[in-house]
């Protein structure tokens, strides 16, 4: 009897499981469809326009390829909105720009394709950029040909199993590293979930599923670069979709925190826009309307967000390569390293979060005045160079006029400081160029006493014209506006010495060997390549490979550009040698002995003994196999 009850016991759990799992499904909030619909619609109002087809008509072809190619994806795959103006912007954009990199050149190619457009680029693309970048041009060129286009490099069949032989043992997919990445592994299976009817893939499939379902936070949500953010829930949510999983309700993917979709939904502004972390982003808004659509269409059984209901197969005009699209030949093989080249990646420039090398897969931008445009965290910014030789990066929205206001001078903003050519450094970053206290009210009161002086000696000079009083005021406003954004200390008020205390002991070593003997980017690369020898560091239990850069700077007066977010940094640049500084695929990555970690530098907690290495690459981390 004791037996039976045993046994009747054991089978009763599964039901028992299936039953708190709808009552802790039930205890969220759900979204029917209707209220993601509104949800798209939210996102089309914050761009600022009224219905799909005036943003189609307007946003897509003003952001050709900047901003637009997964909204017109999107849009593409939420009816039938007329796409041809945006088509002929992005065709206008690729004759003008060299597109170098292979997986942006096939999120181009899905994009026009996603239009109707038959041009030659998609062909192109198809034969000649697969598997040329790592990881996600594999996964891109995958979508192309899950869309019936063809490849002189793979079938669908070998194409499929070249991404699951990248598979890591953990059951995810990451561009570098040996753990998987959930970004990385949710776009790897939007890509797969065509061909869910192959064994094998089904199988890589189970696993991947189980190694999100480990990865998800109680919060519901996801990490990516050690820090959680919506882009990955978004991609999530998009890889559940096609796959034909509820986001909102199975339960592998709720947490205590609720479901995805929940922690998805956390992020949402009151403006109807989404953030990244804390705060509107553009990348994060333009995600979570992909993540919307892709729901709405498993909700109405349609195919996967990037199996498109308007691929336009007939054969192109004429079969003359596009000028401005190829970009050269392009390197193939089972790469280990890749930019993370996503649909927010590609966006921000990078992920805030990844220290991997070369934030944007396209060749840098210019404006009318040949300054580089550069993309951080979602925003434009144009780096110039002031008179000093120093750089700056101005915000693009700053110097162009906005519908919604009155826009002031631009106000110039430096990620860490600049040696200047006197003997004092210039610092302006977001947290110390408010002016709070120091020499500022000082300086500001003098520029008033100032103008004062010269009003009244231009009163007893009888200058009555008012004009002379106007240029005055002109001129000292100007002197006001430039202490208020500039921060000057002397080298010894900056300079610290390192740590002296602490129970760790770490090396770190700044290096640029593989720009040596090549020209140089400006005069700060040193001749043989080390801007920093292996130099032993001080730490406390609890600091990270972040901590230990900034000691260096400091104690050693290197100059540091972050443009992460607070807790997300991302180094664009150290003593003056920027990320594209030689080349779309340059930047600088860091490697803690000996290999190169999966999370951000300020995720990255050192040990005792830590040997850390900062290192400039030319070619997204493939030329530091020996440095």
């Amino acid at each position: 009897m004791r037996r039976n009850k045993l046994i009747a016991l054991l089978l009763s759990l599964p039901l028992l499981f299936t039953a708190a799992v709808s009552a802790r499904a039930e205890s969220y909030q759900t979204y029917t469809v209707a209220q993601v619909q509104s949800l798209c619609d939210g996102i089309v109002a914050y761009n600022g326009y009224s219905s799909n087809q005036s943003f189609a008509d307007g946003y897509l072809p003003d952001n050709a390829g900047v901003t637009a190619e997964f909204y017109a994806v999107a849009l593409s795959q939420s009816g039938s909105y007329d796409l041809s103006r945006y088509e002929s912007a992005l065709l206008s954009y690729l004759d003008t720009h060299e597109v170098y990199a292979a997986s942006t050149r096939e999120k181009f190619a899905l994009a026009l394709s996603a239009s109707g457009s038959t041009d030659r680029y998609i062909a192109d693309t198809a034969d000649e950029a697969i598997g040329g970048q790592g990881i996600m041009s594999l996964v891109f060129g995958l979508h192309l040909l899950n869309n019936g286009y063809d490849s002189a490099l793979y079938s669908t069949d070998g194409l499929v199993s070249e991404i699951l032989s990248w598979q890591k043992d953990d059951g995810g997919w990451a561009v570098m590293g040996a753990y998987g990445d959930a970004d990385v592994t949710a776009m790897t299976l939007q890509a797969l979930a065509p061909h869910t009817g192959r064994s094998d893939v089904a199988y890589a499939v189970d696993r991947a599923l189980d190694r999100l379902s480990e990865m998800q936070l109680e919060s519901g949500g996801f990490k990516t670069m050690g820090a959680e953010n919506s882009e990955s829930a978004a991609q999530v949510v998009i890889a559940l979709s096609s796959l034909g999983i509820d986001a909102q309700t199975d339960g592998r993917f709720i947490k205590s925190g609720g479901s995805v979709m929940n922690a998805l939904m956390s992020y949402r502004c009151s403006d109807g826009s989404f953030a990244h972390t804390d705060s509107s982003n553009v990348n994060a808004t333009l995600e979570a309307f992909c993540a919307f659509t892709a729901y709405k269409r498993y909700c109405y059984g349609q195919s996967p967000l990037y199996v498109l209901d308007h691929a336009n197969h007939s054969a192109p005009a004429d079969n003359t390569p596009r000028q401005g699209g190829s970009g050269g030949s392009q390197s193939r093989g089972n790469n280990n390293t890749d930019t993370n080249n996503n649909a927010h990646s590609d966006n921000r420039g990078t992920n805030a979060d990844d220290q991997t090398a070369g934030g944007s897969d396209t060749a840098p931008q210019t404006d009318e005045n040949g300054n580089r445009i550069i993309v951080i965290n979602g925003q434009r910014f144009i780096e110039a160079t002031t008179a000093t030789g120093e750089k700056m990066t101005v915000s693009v929205e700053e110097t162009q006029p906005s519908e919604q206001s009155t826009v002031s001078a631009a106000k110039p903003t430096y990620g860490g400081f600049q040696p200047s050519a006197t003997a004092d450094y210039v610092r302006a970053t977001a947290d110390q160029a408010g002016g709070k206290g120091g020499y500022k009210p000082y300086a500001i009161l003098a520029v008033i006493l100032a103008a004062g002086a010269v009003c009244a000696v231009l009163f007893l000079l009888k200058k009555r014209n008012k004009k002379h009083y106007i240029a005055v005021g002109i001129i000292a406003l100007a002197g006001i506006l430039f202490i208020l954004l500039t921060d000057f200390q002397s080298k010894d008020s900056f300079h610290q010495p390192a740590k002296t205390g602490g129970e760790l002991s770490v090396t770190l070593s700044i290096r640029c060997n593989t720009v040596k003997g090549r020209e140089k980017a400006n005069y700060y690369i040193p001749d043989d390549g080390v801007i920093l020898d292996t130099t032993a560091f001080n730490a406390d239990e609890g600091d990270t490979v972040y901590d230990i850069l900034m000691q260096a700077a400091s104690a050693y007066n290197i100059m540091l550009d972050n443009r992460g977010a607070k807790g997300a940094a991302y180094i664009a640049g150290i003593n003056s040698l920027y990320e594209f500084d030689y080349g779309e695929l340059s930047g600088w990555m860091y490697r803690v002995n000996g290999e190169f970690p999966d999370v951000g530098c300020e995720s990255y907690h050192v040990s005792n003994g830590d040997k850390i290495e900062w290192l400039y690459t030319t070619d997204i981390g493939k030329d530091l196999s020996d440095s």
